[in-house]
């Protein structure tokens, strides 16, 4: 499950995206609001992936930051 962002000193990169094969955390959107993906995710392809299990993000990414 989502959760929702409230804190707004986490910094999100939506300029640009990772470098391929990055694993980052992601945020994403719908019309209900903002979402931190609670798993870490990789960038491969021009598309988002499950770092764990290899499946597909089927979310609307808007933001991005590295794994810390």
């Amino acid at each position: 499950m989502c959760q929702q962002i409230m804190d707004a000193n986490n910094r999100w990169n939506s300029a640009e995206a990772p470098v391929e094969g990055a694993v980052v955390y992601v945020l994403a959107a719908d019309r209900k609001g903002r979402y931190e993906i609670p798993f870490p995710v990789r960038f491969e392809d021009e598309r988002w992936w499950n770092a764990g299990t290899g499946q597909e993000l089927d979310a609307f990414v808007v933001g991005w930051r590295p794994l810390e």
